[in-house]
């Protein structure tokens, strides 16, 4: 607070220029928007009634239309013709010249506005508007490049914000002065039309005390004294030689440089992707939907059953909340960033739009459905103002040089006039044809954008112009060239040449460890994949095989009832077998090895499919329950020591891909007993038991070659002490080469672990130093079994039915669904290393959260319009593929990384026991879900994904490249605060002593 006041008694020069600035800048335009639609009845009705005196008859409704439409839309117009003369004038005559010249136009524009009632002549109104849509089309881009060049660089995110607070001020001051109790009756409206006159007269007379902006009069100028005095006038009086500084660097690099034209620079290679980043900013600022959402807000309040005096006054709340949005982004914008807000913004408003075109699409059958729609619409709007609003303006000013600067805005505000023009002819027949589901394609643009602003737009917070402009010459140029470069196609075909020999070259160095994962995934996580998909498939022989079995033993035949508890039971007992195993593997790891126990777990796989291979021939339905007890045993091993194994194997720069293949074979073992539980494979009457004991051939694989493949390196060295078996291992699956960086790693965490035994669950509960890792597992965990992809598989087969596909081709369009799935998870594998866990943790959590928002409103529909489901069939197909890119493989790949060697085994009992209980739960509690909430069960899902989401983006320290010594000192920072960065193994007293202090 301090801080705050002692800068606002500093930069109070700085502070009054940008209100003067505001006022007369976008202030205007905001104004001009709101306050047109409070008078269109007032201005039609004048029209006709000087019509009618001119010429003695009414003038025709549609040419009456036609009128008012041309009045609304020839401000567009105006804004373009301004807009496009600005970067000449501003180059010749400097900004506050412009400015001061804008605002008599403003003044003669809203004179002959306020004239025209009583010069009888709606003329004047055209004539006005035009002059006032030149006068906006001047002041905002002279408005958007003054302030911007006038403030500090620890400021000018600040300063840039407040052109769109001022915007907001705008709107909401018209929308206020548009009431009828003030100056929107049938007798004020032209002194509504005037009022724009007043902050131009404002500015008019204030702003020849404020001075050119400091770039201007050291660059084009060259008074250096002045530069100097015009910056002790608006920063106060201290050290600015660091600015000074800077502008002189600027002023460095554009020795030589003439102030380009428009075309000049969009053939200029060097401005190539700042041109990109202004023309996606300004276009989705016009395409998010903002307008669409005020339009919607007077017919939401009428459906709401409002009544029509207060429609207005409720309005009004969304034009302020725009503006205390806007207070905020001004204030956290040099917290945050301008990328953080552009993205976060995006990403935000294109969830809020599908949950406004569900609520919507659903306010005729629930009463509280309109209330909803008018809390998101106000959501929307202040997402709006904090995000994309005011960072989108700071943007466009910074990524540009002084010499760029006029041309650049001439670019985007000609865009942005087109935009408002070519929006205000065609949003009315893009409402009447689509009505509400027009959102959908402002929402495709917005997350479309803001993945562009994700992966391309660097940071400028804290930057000056010349690192703005060295970190984009990295995409204009690629990375290893600058704009000299001649030899730019060699030097990218060497780059491609080089990348492809380094990943044969791994491929070849790292075949022995390739081989091992192979090995490990067709006997750990390929089998729980498999026996989740190949049940359902013989699920019918086998209710009729126990049906005949009781016939045959005790003469009639079982209750239907008790069939189905029987088929139940023989689902859920494989889950019970996992949760046992799982629950032991720990103990079981710690004393016998991860390999021996391995080993162990195929041999009981191979006596679970003999179980069920002979089921039917000795006439026991029972063999099936303990096959599948066993099945569930084996797989509650192997899925815990497969993710631990395959880990502890890898290197380091491999290490996100290794264990991203415990996702690869999970829905790899899926895809397979899909396929082979095919009527036309082992999915017939005669071939079921052999479908089901099919699982022991992967067990056997398995076994047979494990035995060749050494024990992990890590185990080795710090559990057994045998650094030369250690050694060996490594050579044989990393190959040889200099692999001692690794050794290295692997001594540090012995040397932390001296004297630590491997801890029990309950003691890795109690654990302070594994709290937050404690917490990242469990919420991973559980958002992998609460995330809807088993909710996304159930509803298939329904959406499949009624988009009318034949009885026969539903498996097979499934089988689709799980080969998305595997191959998304093999394109995670390849990506994991390349974007990091945490991206594509928080990245898959959001895209699946939003598409299970459209699939909720696509089901919800599906049965009123019939190209709905077809929708739905393409949503769950995209949701698999997220889900497989995404979470699916950088779960595991964390879940693994963030514990050390002997905390692991207890870590891997708790997510056992969470994924098994899990399993159990959902597959007792889901039908019921299903059948009370309907397509409404994924809303439970949505909440929990964009919870998940906010809490990995927030807390999740990113693993990639990283030692497990170098994860654990980031998490420390979390677990013993920002001032206890490692625990030592004299760690008890340590954090006695870290208490006391506190």
């Amino acid at each position: 607070m301090t801080g705050f006041l002692s800068d606002l008694v500093q930069y109070q020069g700085l502070v009054q220029m940008i209100t003067v600035l505001g006022i007369g800048g976008t202030f205007q335009i905001g104004f001009q928007i709101s306050t047109i639609t409070y008078m269109s009845q007032h201005v039609k009705a004048f029209i006709n009634e000087t019509w009618l005196e001119r010429y003695g008859y009414p003038i025709h409704q549609d040419n009456l239309l036609f009128l008012w439409s041309i009045t609304v839309s020839i401000f567009g117009i105006g804004g373009l013709l301004g807009s496009s003369g600005s970067r000449y004038l501003t180059v010749k005559y400097g900004k506050k010249k412009c400015l001061l010249c804008n605002n008599l136009l403003m003044i003669v524009a809203a004179s002959i506005m306020g004239c025209s009632k009583i010069a009888r002549s709606f003329e004047m109104i055209l004539i006005g508007r035009f002059m006032c849509g030149i006068s906006a089309g001047l002041c905002v881009p002279l408005h958007h490049q003054y302030v911007g060049e006038i403030s500090p660089r620890k400021l000018r995110g600040f300063a840039n914000s407040t052109s769109s607070f001022f915007w907001s001020l705008g709107k909401a001051v018209g929308q206020i002065s548009g009431q009828r109790e003030l100056l929107g009756s049938q007798s004020l409206w032209p002194m509504l039309m005037a009022s724009c006159g007043l902050p131009a007269l404002v500015q008019l007379v204030t702003l020849p005390f404020f001075p050119e902006s400091p770039p201007y009069l050291l660059m084009h100028k060259g008074d250096q004294e002045g530069c100097k005095k015009a910056i002790r006038q608006l920063w106060g009086e201290g050290h600015h030689q660091a600015e000074i500084d800077d502008i002189m660097k600027e002023k460095a690099t554009m020795k030589n440089t003439k102030i380009l034209s428009v075309l000049e620079l969009m053939k200029e290679p060097a401005f190539r992707w700042q041109l990109y980043m202004i023309v996606i900013l300004t276009a989705t600022v016009q395409l998010c939907g903002i307008n669409a959402i005020y339009f919607y807000t007077f017919e939401v309040l009428q459906a709401a059953g409002f009544d029509e005096r207060m429609i207005s006054y409720m309005t009004l709340s969304v034009g302020l909340s725009e503006l205390v949005a806007a207070v905020v982004c001004s204030s956290i914008i040099e917290r945050l960033g301008r990328k953080v807000l552009l993205r976060g913004g995006y990403w935000i408003m294109g969830s809020l739009l599908a949950g406004i075109t569900v609520t919507l699409s659903l306010q005729d059958w629930y009463f509280w459905m309109p209330y909803c729609s008018l809390c998101l619409i106000i959501l929307f709007a202040v997402v709006f103002g904090v995000g994309p609003a005011g960072a989108t303006v700071s943007i466009r000013v910074e990524i540009f040089k002084l010499s760029c600067r006029p041309p650049a805005f001439v670019i985007s505000a000609v865009l942005n006039w087109l935009g408002v023009f070519v929006i205000g002819t065609t949003f009315p027949f893009i409402v009447e044809r689509l009505k509400h589901f027009c959102f959908l394609i402002f929402m495709g643009v917005l997350f479309t954008s803001g993945i562009i602003i994700h992966l391309f737009l660097p940071e400028t917070k804290g930057k000056s112009i010349v690192e703005i402009t060295e970190e984009f010459n990295k995409l204009n140029f690629k990375k290893k060239r600058i704009p000299t470069t001649p030899n730019h196609v060699t030097e990218d075909y060497t780059f491609c040449t080089r990348e492809m020999a380094t990943f044969f070259s791994d491929l070849v160095q790292f075949r022995g460890l390739f081989q091992m994962i192979l090995v490990l995934g067709i006997g750990g996580s390929f089998p729980y994949g498999f026996h989740i998909s190949v049940i359902n498939y013989p699920s019918v022989h086998i209710r009729k095989f126990i049906n005949e079995t009781w016939i045959e033993r005790h003469g009639s035949p079982l209750h239907p009832e008790t069939i189905m508890l029987l088929w139940s039971f023989i689902v859920s007992v494989y889950g019970i077998g996992g949760f046992l195993g799982s629950l032991f593997c720990g103990y079981l790891t710690t004393k016998y090895r991860k390999k021996k126990c391995q080993m162990c777990t195929n041999l009981i796989m191979l006596v679970a499919a003999l179980f069920m291979a002979f089921s039917k021939t000795a006439k026991s339905f029972e063999m099936i329950l303990v096959g599948r007890f066993l099945y569930g045993i084996g797989t509650g091993f192997s899925l815990n020591i497969h993710p631990q194994y395959v880990g502890e194997i890898s290197p380091k720069k491999l290490r996100g891909f290794t264990n991203s293949t415990v996702a690869v074979f999970l829905t790899l073992g899926k895809l397979t007993g899909q396929v082979i539980g095919l009527r036309e494979i082992l999915g017939s009457e005669a071939l079921w038991p052999w479908l089901l004991a099919s699982s022991g051939l992967s067990a056997l694989v398995q076994l047979v070659t494990l035995p060749f493949f050494p024990d992990s390196p890590s185990y080795l060295l710090i559990q057994k002490g045998n650094e030369e078996a250690c050694r060996k291992a490594i050579r044989k699956l990393w190959g040889e080469g200099d692999h001692q960086a690794e050794i290295d790693d692997i001594m540090k965490e012995k040397a932390a672990m001296t004297s630590t035994k491997t801890l029990r669950v309950v003691e890795v509960i109690k654990e302070r130093s594994l709290r937050w890792q404690l917490y990242i597992l469990m919420t991973v965990m559980t958002t992998l079994q609460l995330c809807g992809i088993n909710a996304i598989y159930f509803y298939s087969f329904e959406v499949f039915h009624t988009a009318k596909f034949e009885e026969y081709l539903i498996p097979y369009v499934s089988l689709g669904v799980g080969l998305c799935e595997c191959l998304s998870s093999i394109l995670c594998s390849t990506l994991i290393d390349r974007f990091g866990r945490k991206v594509l943790l928080w990245g898959g959590y959001t895209l699946m959260c939003s598409v299970l928002a459209l699939l909720t409103m696509t089901l919800s529909l599906q049965h009123q319009f019939f190209w709905m489901h077809y929708f739905s069939v393409i949503l769950i197909f995209l949701f698999v593929i997220f889900y497989g890119i995404g979470p699916s493989g950088a779960t595991i790949s964390i879940m693994v990384e963030i514990f050390s060697q002997s905390f692991r085994p207890s870590a891997f009992l708790i997510v056992g026991c969470i994924n098994w209980m899990g399993l159990f739960v959902l597959g007792m509690i889901f039908p019921l879900i299903v059948d009370n909430l309907g397509p409404f069960c994924f809303l439970i899902f949505l909440a929990i994904l964009a919870l998940s989401a906010i809490f990995i983006y927030l807390y999740l320290p990113e693993t990639k490249g990283k030692s497990i010594m170098e994860i654990k000192a980031e998490f420390n920072k979390l677990n013993f605060g920002k001032k206890e960065t490692s625990v030592t193994e004299n760690k008890f007293p340590r954090e006695e002593l870290f208490c006391t202090k506190l």
